[in-house]
């Protein structure tokens, strides 16, 4: 986790929360694509929420959502051409 992460906001809280509502409204017809940047937004969020509070269990949390943005990525991505 970088050490020199921006302190995360109340602003960007409040917006994060006005988009899971948001998402949790538009069901499973949301875009690919749009749910990819808010799992990288999550990701970004938690990982700097966790290196201001240094806790275990924070560490644990951005953890996860990196490995589900990772996962996310890799269901994403085409399956590469290969030969026989």
């Amino acid at each position: 986790m970088p050490t020199d992460a921006e302190p995360v906001s109340m602003a960007e809280v409040t917006a994060f929360l006005a988009d899971i509502l948001r998402l949790t409204r538009t069901g499973p017809d949301i875009d690919p694509a749009e749910w990819l940047a808010f799992i990288e937004r999550k990701a970004d969020l938690l990982t700097r929420i966790a290196a201001q509070d240094g806790t275990g269990e924070s560490r644990a949390v951005a953890q996860a959502a990196r490995e589900q943005l990772a996962a996310l990525r890799a269901a994403q991505s085409p399956p590469a051409a290969g030969g026989a």
